[in-house]
């Protein structure tokens, strides 16, 4: 594992890379208020590629947006799109999560960059029905505003129970490489070095159907691997799968973090190596 760094146009991603420059690319783009280390365990994991994992803007070690932005779904493409015009070959997705959401759109907007698409416990990003977008961009504006004042922890361990009591599923084991990524010293402590603002309430969603036609567009063989407990319903999934025109839809014991934990972090490895070994 090494650190790297891109720049692109609204300032500089940082993350971490696992595996020989020259070897088949992988994009691994990691879940809401988590970071590159999320791939810790499962990257090691992939065989024959080259895993690189960006801190998305706003989390991790990556820079934040500017004054007066916000952290759509969308905002991360740009950045995302710099990154991949310094690839010189098209890459395989990875994505969980917020990722797989984030990585949707890419590859619907960017078909001819992505050899393929593998999502985490997530397909997409949420929806709102155009009826409810006024209600929707109202309850954004009048909420209060999210500062950018970070919360201090006495320290380390702390701040990873804090974590855990946030996401009850988690083990400690599991997280703490994400937790420890995302850690600064502050006076009397450490901090979160995330972005406060990417709490804020979205002011506007894409629409079920909006989403249907990046899906339409993604016309790279895609695998999407559900967590039997996680955060998505079977429903949703179902009735998303059928609008990718090459996917195939599998579930795995476990939790949303299920690429995290040791019990079934091998057998998930096993399952995208045998993917993409398939399209070679």
């Amino acid at each position: 594992m090494t650190s790297i760094e891109w720049r692109c146009r609204f300032g500089t991603l940082r993350g971490l890379q696992w595996g020989e420059q020259v070897k088949p690319k992988v994009l691994a783009l990691h879940g809401w208020l988590d970071n590159a280390a999320t791939f810790s365990r499962l990257a090691p994991l992939l065989q024959d590629v080259c895993v690189i994992a960006p801190d998305l803007p706003g989390h991790g070690h990556s820079d934040w947006l500017g004054e007066g932005a916000d952290y759509a779904i969308w905002s991360s493409l740009e950045a995302l799109y710099d990154l991949l015009l310094s690839v010189d070959e098209p890459v395989h997705l990875l994505g969980h999560s917020m990722g797989s959401a984030a990585g949707m759109l890419l590859a619907g907007a960017f078909p001819d960059r992505i050899a393929s698409y593998v999502a985490l416990d997530a397909l997409g990003p949420l929806t709102t029905p155009p009826a409810q977008a006024p209600e929707q961009l109202a309850k954004a504006i009048m909420a209060p505003v999210k500062t950018t004042t970070l919360k201090v922890h006495a320290g380390a361990e702390d701040a990873l129970a804090a974590r855990v009591r946030q996401n009850p599923e988690l083990s400690p084991e599991c997280i703490w490489p994400v937790v420890e990524r995302n850690l600064q010293s502050l006076e009397g402590g450490v901090g979160w070095r995330t972005d406060g603002r990417l709490r804020a309430i979205s002011k506007v969603r894409l629409t079920e159907p909006q989403i249907e036609a990046f899906m339409a567009a993604m016309n790279m063989p895609a695998l999407v691997l559900r967590a039997e407990q996680g955060l998505i319903p079977r429903a949703m999934f179902d009735l998303r799968i059928k609008h990718l025109p090459r996917a195939t839809l599998e579930e795995f014991p476990g939790h949303h973090h299920f690429h995290l934990e040791e019990s079934t972090v091998t057998a998930l490895a096993a399952r995208i190596n045998h993917f993409w070994q398939d399209l070679a």
